[in-house]
């Protein structure tokens, strides 16, 4: 009888253990891969001068700011917040749920074939498995709040980067802060 406990235990174990995976990507109807572009010096430029002829901008016409991006929306400028998470939490307090009410109201103006991206990210403290799990759950609890101000479920999707993707690799609580975090991105 101890036999088939222990074995048990030992297939349970392999089962939940194995290779993480690096990008996983959630739009609501598949899981796989998902991807990085990199963002083009000209581009920014353009943006820096109001150069955009597009109503909306992408990953690569985005411009990285230290907490979030801007991107242009009707013609305009806006600064879409990053949301930021306690240690080992997906739920949003009070002044996220505010950046993500504001975030809301800046985003309603993108077009419709506009996709937003929310990518979930963790500090380095767990395992690859549990990161990527929890980062998932923070860019799902972005999007339920994004949803909740009147933005269409269908034109977000989500992935989790866990703590592949920090933004600050210094050894202290306030470097691990600002990878705690879930960013909006804009894709054609």
């Amino acid at each position: 009888m101890k036999k088939i406990g222990i074995y048990s235990f030992l297939v349970a174990a392999v089962l939940f253990t194995g290779c993480s995976q690096k990008n996983v990507e959630m739009d609501g109807s598949s899981v796989g891969q998902g991807s990085q572009t990199s963002n083009s010096e000209s581009t920014l430029d353009n943006i820096n001068n109001g150069n955009i002829q597009e109503d909306v901008a992408n990953d690569s016409l985005a411009q990285k700011a230290e907490n979030g991006y801007y991107y242009m929306i009707n013609g305009e400028k806006v600064f879409i917040e990053n949301i930021y998470f306690g240690f080992d939490k997906y739920t949003l307090n009070t002044e996220m749920i505010e950046k993500t009410k504001s975030n809301a109201q800046k985003l309603a103006g993108i077009k419709a074939t506009t996709k937003v991206k929310i990518e979930g990210n963790c500090d380095e403290w767990g395992t690859d498995e549990y990161n990527y799990a929890l980062g998932l759950k923070r860019a799902k609890a972005t999007k339920d709040a994004l949803v909740a101000e009147g933005l269409n479920a269908d034109a977000i999707s989500l992935v989790s980067f866990g703590e592949s993707n920090p933004v600050c690799t210094d050894k202290n609580s306030n470097c691990w802060q600002k990878n705690r975090r879930a960013e909006h991105k804009l894709l054609p």
